[in-house]
């Protein structure tokens, strides 16, 4: 990961999106940011009640369940802020960026990618095009334990806990914060 590309277009943000996560069971989506609070406005997108502020692609493929165990039609427990800020810890830019990569992976691990060494320079440069939307200045948290003590950690194949924030067996993710928007970039095993 190296530093972050020019912010991305229309066109260029849902290249990304899909090299990063098309086909896999996962939830990329974008809400504003409103409140001081950053985790209401990540609450709000994880509950799909936002709308992107850019119109830009998103994408919700969280695995097929026979009912709605949120209660609220989105893959994710309906979270307080004070309850989701329980469950995440801040890193810094490159372990974000690895994570959105590993994301694809089984486990999500890198290791787990299908022809990860042939791809790895498009998922990297397609991970700092989706960073990049955030500007410089963003913050970033994961439900990765390995992050709870060290905002550095390796997220490419760490071996790790999460906390779990869907209905699914498991899942990991990533929130990008900035002053203006919240980006919920997320994955799912349903067992």
């Amino acid at each position: 990961m190296h530093e972050l590309e020019p912010s991305p277009d229309a066109v260029s943000w849902k290249a990304a999106l899909l090299d990063l996560f098309g086909g896999a069971r996962t939830f990329a989506r974008v809400g504003p940011r409103r409140h001081e609070d950053w985790c209401r406005d990540a609450a709000a997108v994880m509950a799909r009640r936002t709308t992107d502020p850019r119109y830009w692609a998103s994408l919700d493929r969280a695995p097929e369940i026979n009912e709605d165990r949120s209660g609220i039609g989105a893959p994710f427990i309906p979270w307080s802020p004070e309850q989701l800020r329980q469950c995440l810890y801040e890193v810094d830019q490159q372990p974000a960026g690895r994570l959105l990569v590993a994301l694809r992976g089984e486990n999500y691990r890198a290791v787990g990618i299908p022809d990860f060494e042939r791809r790895k320079d498009s998922l990297f440069g397609s991970s700092r095009s989706v960073l990049s939307r955030f500007g410089p200045d963003a913050r970033f948290f994961t439900n990765a334990s390995a992050a709870q003590d060290d905002a550095d950690t390796d997220l490419l194949n760490a071996t790790t806990a999460w906390d779990c924030l869907s209905v699914y067996t498991t899942d990991c993710g990533l929130i990008t914060v900035s002053d203006t928007e919240i980006g919920v970039f997320w994955a799912f095993w349903e067992g």
